[in-house]
C-alpha cells in the first residue's frame, strides 16, 4: 500500500469512527397545539452521563492561539441555540431570565465561585410536576444536556462533534411529550478541504478554529428543534407571555387587623390585566397598574368574614387571555 493510500485509509477510518450524523426522536404530541414550557438551565454530562462542572476547561473555545475565546461553556451556548430555534415552533417559550431568576428565588441556588449559579444537580433531579406546579407557571419543562463537545487532532484530519439531549415533559403526569438525541460531526484535513498533500498540515489545525464547532451546533441545533416547528404560528407566540417577578403583601405576621385592610404588591411585565384571590374567601380582586410592571391592589374583609391561613395568589393577564399566577411567598392570612 503506497504512503497516499494509507493516509487515505485513516481518514475514512476516522470519518467512520466520529463523522456520522445521528438523530433520534420520539414526539408524544401535536407541535401545533401550543404549550407553554420552560427551557431550563443547560448541563454538561460526560461519557458516563454525570453532570460535569462548568469551569474554565469547558469554555466553548479552549485551544490557544487557534481562535478568540468564546466565554460561554458549551452548555450555555447550546442553550442560546435552542431557544432561537424553539422561535420558530409553536410553543409559548418563558423568557429564560424569568427562568432563572424564578428558579434561583426557590431554593435551586448555589455558590460557585465568587457568584451563585442554578444548582443543576438539584434541578435535574425535580420533576416536571413539581417545577411548574410550584415555581414556573408552565405546562412542560425542556431539559438539556450537552453529551459530547470536542475537537480531536489526528494530524492529517480534526474532527469536531457535538453531541446534545433534548427532554420536553409534560407538569401532567410527567409524560414524556419529546425526546431527542443528536449528534453531528464536522472535519478539515485530508477528508474536506483544499487538494494537495502541502496542505495537510495546515488544514487540520484550522479545524480547531472556534467556528467551525459553533457552526456545527447551530445545525444540530436546528435539526434538533425541526420536528417541533410549525408554519401556522399563532399570532400570540410574537409575544412573551406574562411573567411575574416578585409579590407580596402587608399583613404582619399573616394577621389582618379587624376592621383593616391587606395590601397586595406585584411586579411583572407591564400592561396586564391584575387580579389577586385570597384563598376560595375572595377572588377576582383587580389590581391597579401605579408604574410600568408595578401592580398594587387591597382587599378589605367584610365584618361578618372570619378565616384562616388562606393563601394569596397573584395573576396577571395578557391581552390573548394568557395567564400567569403565582402564589405569594409570605405566610397566608388570617383574619379574627
Amino acid at each position: 500500500m503506497t504512503p497516499q493510500s494509507k493516509i487515505l485509509a485513516l481518514a475514512a477510518a476516522l470519518l467512520a469512527a466520529g463523522c456520522q450524523a445521528s438523530y433520534k426522536h420520539t414526539l408524544n404530541f401535536n407541535p401545533s397545539e401550543p404549550l407553554r414550557i420552560a427551557v431550563l438551565p443547560f448541563a454538561q454530562v460526560d461519557s458516563d452521563g454525570n453532570l460535569v462542572r462548568a469551569d474554565e476547561s469547558l469554555l466553548i473555545d479552549s485551544v490557544a492561539l487557534i481562535s478568540s475565546r468564546q466565554r460561554e461553556t458549551p452548555a450555555q451556548f447550546m442553550q442560546s441555540l435552542v431557544q432561537s430555534e424553539l422561535s420558530n415552533a409553536s410553543l409559548d417559550v418563558i423568557t429564560p431570565a424569568i427562568v432563572e431568576a424564578d428558579l434561583l428565588h426557590n431554593g435551586f441556588s448555589t455558590r460557585e465561585g465568587s457568584g451563585v449559579t442554578v444548582d443543576l444537580n438539584k434541578l435535574f433531579a425535580t420533576d416536571a410536576q413539581t417545577l411548574c406546579g410550584k415555581m414556573l407557571a408552565c405546562d412542560a419543562v425542556m431539559y438539556g444536556k450537552v453529551t459530547r463537545w470536542d475537537r480531536s487532532y489526528y494530524g492529517i484530519q480534526s474532527v469536531a462533534t457535538v453531541a446534545i439531549r433534548l427532554t420536553l415533559v409534560s407538569a401532567k403526569g410527567n409524560k414524556v411529550l419529546y425526546d431527542i438525541e443528536a449528534q453531528d460531526a464536522d472535519s478539515r484535513g485530508i477528508t474536506k478541504g483544499p487538494t494537495g498533500f502541502s496542505n495537510l498540515a495546515i488544514e487540520p489545525l484550522r479545524g480547531l478554529d472556534s467556528a467551525i464547532i459553533q457552526n456545527l451546533a447551530r445545525d444540530v441545533a436546528d435539526k434538533a428543534i425541526e420536528p417541533l416547528s410549525s408554519r401556522g404560528r399563532p399570532e400570540f407566540l410574537k409575544a412573551a407571555p406574562p411573567f411575574i417577578i416578585a409579590s407580596g403583601h402587608d399583613a404582619f405576621e399573616g394577621r389582618i387587623p379587624e376592621g383593616g385592610k391587606v395590601v397586595v404588591v406585584a411586579f411583572g411585565s407591564p400592561k396586564q390585566i391584575a387580579t389577586f384571590s385570597v384563598g376560595h374567601i375572595a377572588s377576582g380582586i383587580p389590581m391597579l397598574e401605579r408604574a410600568p410592571g408595578h401592580y398594587v391592589g387591597e382587599f378589605i374583609p367584610l365584618s361578618s368574614d372570619s378565616f384562616a391561613d388562606q393563601h394569596i395568589v397573584v395573576s396577571l393577564m395578557d391581552e390573548f387571555r394568557r395567564t400567569t399566577s403565582q402564589k405569594l411567598s409570605r405566610s397566608a392570612v388570617s383574619y379574627r
